[in-house]
């Protein structure tokens, strides 16, 4: 058995026989208590459907999105690295400077928790049929249950092709990330072309899909319908599948309102669920809060604080998401550190760091709509859906027209940079894009005049990380440049 500092694929296919119990639902606040409390073997957990969800409540509480929200943001435009982020305090400095190796934490994080839960979901889906059920009510929930472990599954893996593909502009013979359905503790599993883990990735929805349409009950904390139709939209993006992109988020869109002006700074203090599909509950039992990527609570050392090259996009005064995701502490400059901090998990007094991780916001299917809509040719659709996002977070927002689609599609992208900040997604949007990450010389740190960072060069891609290289010779070749 390897140590957590050496993980591999292999490794999350051992059950182990104990699964994470969490507490259920809160009927009241309906969130998800994410702290195991107790352990139970394997052969209980399918005795019956209660200890079955107990089961697959254990695997949610494995699920770690910081670590991609990480990969997604620090070596992108959206930050600056903090001034005391240094020696045995510092954190990601690497994957900021662009000097990451194989072997990094922040590069084999993202691959071991998402095979982790891989892992666990598929121990759990090989013997989820022999769960007893009493009547139709319990037949019911057994499938729910399945189809958030097949949504689960889905959403693990895609996250691991948009941070681990080789090319990753959709090419169907480029090779993704291997794709694991059963748990075999001596399987060494190859990389498959991008078209067949696409494939495998839709069958794995399409089967969730079925079997979650039988839901009687939605909750935002749990991989429902809502959150694999909201997941369906963002891969039909990727893999430029445009009408796909529209019809899924236009099932949110006509679902799930975008936030008012006046409730959207609610959401970042997680006093409202206005427009969030899906989210990841963090409770004060949570040992890696979101916030804790930004900031060391403990020490008050500021890892990384906002671009300015992002900021100065804002119209600060009137826009709404300005003050929901910056904040400026002048006294921070007394202490040797920048001004200005990333305000979108600062938490509360007394659970600083702490918010929910919003995983899937109808903001996000908008964008998501627009830019198909663009990509298609249908210019004024997508004008006006950018348009409606806008007056949703500007006061006294004047519509837009554009010439092109082209410039459609450039304003997007922007507007994605700006919307979705710090929530996973920039690196990944650029890269589907093929595009340079370019930082002002503003955001760089003192001795580093390297500013550019493009598609050639090998740290523009994340490898495969070194433990699996090890142990794994079927899982080459690596990604380009490495």
């Amino acid at each position: 058995m390897y140590t957590m500092n050496n993980i591999i694929i292999k490794k999350w296919f051992v059950f182990s026989f104990l699964i994470i119990l969490v507490s259920g639902m809160q009927s009241c606040t309906k969130q998800l208590e994410k702290t195991p409390v107790d352990q139970v073997d394997g052969q209980s957990v399918f005795s019956s459907v209660q200890t079955l969800e107990q089961g697959v409540l254990g695997v949610y509480a494995d699920w770690q999105e910081e670590y991609i929200m990480q990969l997604g943001s620090v070596p992108t435009d959206e930050c600056r690295i903090g001034l005391k982020n240094a020696g045995v305090n510092s954190s990601a400095q690497s994957l900021f400077r662009w000097t990451f190796s194989l072997g990094d934490k922040e590069i084999a994080s993202p691959w071991a928790t998402a095979y982790q839960i891989i892992g666990r979901a598929n121990s759990i889906l090989g013997h989820i049929g022999t769960v007893p059920v009493k009547n139709v009510s319990e037949e019911t929930k057994r499938n729910q249950l399945k189809g958030e472990l097949l949504a689960i599954r889905a959403f693990q893996h895609f996250d691991l092709y948009r941070a681990y593909a080789y090319a990753p502009v959709y090419t169907p013979d480029a090779a993704a990330v291997p794709y694991i359905t059963r748990t075999d503790l001596d399987s060494k599993p190859s990389r498959p072309a991008t078209a067949d883990f696409f494939k495998l990735l839709k069958q794995d929805i399409s089967d969730a899909e079925t079997l979650l349409a039988q839901q009687t009950n939605s909750t935002n904390i749990r991989m429902g319908l809502n959150a694999l139709q909201s997941l369906e939209a963002r891969v039909a993006l990727y893999a430029g599948d445009w009408q796909g992109a529209i019809d899924k988020s236009s099932l949110l869109i006509n679902k799930i309102p975008l936030a008012t002006p006046n409730v959207f700074p609610a959401i970042w203090q997680d006093q409202s669920d206005a427009e969030v599909i899906f989210k990841l509950k963090r409770t004060n039992r949570s040992a890696f809060r979101p916030g804790d990527v930004w900031k060391n609570v403990a020490t008050g050392i500021v890892y990384f604080a906002p671009a300015l090259k992002l900021m100065r996009l804002y119209d600060s005064a009137n826009d709404v998401r300005y003050s929901s995701y910056f904040a400026t502490d002048s006294s921070l400059i007394a202490g040797g550190q920048l001004p200005n901090t990333i305000n979108k998990y600062a938490g509360q007094p007394g659970a600083l760091n702490l918010a929910d991780v919003k995983v899937f916001r109808t903001a996000e299917m908008y964008l998501i709509r627009a830019e198909a809509y663009a990509r298609m040719g249908r210019l004024a659709d997508g004008t006006n859906d950018l348009n409606t996002l806008r007056a949703a977070r500007i006061q006294g927002y004047t519509s837009q027209s554009f010439a092109s689609n082209t410039d459609l599609i450039s304003a997007i992208l922007t507007e994605r940079y700006k919307e979705l900040a710090f929530e996973g997604h920039r690196l990944f949007d650029l890269r589907r894009t093929n595009s340079n990450i370019e930082r002002l010389a503003d955001d760089l740190p003192a001795g580093i005049t390297k500013n550019l960072l493009q598609p050639s060069e090998s740290v523009y891609h994340t490898p495969i990380p070194q433990a699996e290289l090890l142990v794994n010779s079927n899982i080459l070749p690596n990604n380009p440049g490495w």
